[in-house]
């Protein structure tokens, strides 16, 4: 049987991502304003439409600095994308999952003996999982990434019966914990 699932996840904004976005709109407002007063004091007009380059440059800029992760799982195949500004897409990594060694929710003290980490959450670490796999050219590979209750049902019915087995026991746990609380 074949199993299909996406998911689209979109990066929280953080006080950083705030920081540099004001820090960039700031310095492009004041040299599209320079370039803007030079042009109408020396008379070359170039600098104007430089000063438009610089506004429609400082858009594209802040547009990019939006990300989108969408997970793809293809029967045994996990794909993660990182969509940036709704226009540019780009492959993080494919990961076999009959390749897992552990899946579980993140706490930030797992996989401490991975030789590669892709992080694809949302950004906030609540309900954020993890999945160690072999890769062909990053090794033990650790996947922190932010998958709904759907997606972790499709991920889990793909997994290694062992480690499915230990996975259910870690998640089955920590939801009945916090569904006590």
């Amino acid at each position: 049987m074949d199993t299909f699932g996406e998911q689209l996840v979109k990066k929280k904004t953080t006080g950083s991502d705030w920081a540099k976005r004001i820090g960039l709109s700031v310095l492009g407002l004041v040299v599209a304003t320079l370039l803007m007063w030079l042009s109408l004091f020396t008379g070359f007009m170039v600098l104007m439409l430089f000063s438009v380059g610089t506004l429609f440059g400082l858009v594209w800029l802040l547009s990019g600095m939006s990300y989108e992760y969408e997970y793809i799982l293809t029967n045994e195949d996990l794909d993660i994308d990182k969509i940036i500004g709704k226009r540019k897409r780009k492959r993080l990594i494919t990961l076999k999952l009959n390749t897992a060694e552990e899946f579980g929710i993140y706490d930030g003290t797992n996989g401490e003996n991975a030789e590669a980490t892709v992080i694809a959450s949302d950004g906030t670490n609540i309900n954020s999982y993890y999945l160690i796999a072999k890769h062909k050219t990053h090794g033990r590979t650790m996947l922190i990434f932010s998958p709904d209750e759907r997606m972790v049902g499709m991920i889990l019915e793909t997994l290694p019966y062992k480690v499915k087995q230990e996975a259910k026991q870690k998640i089955g746990t920590n939801s009945a914990d916090t569904a006590e609380e």
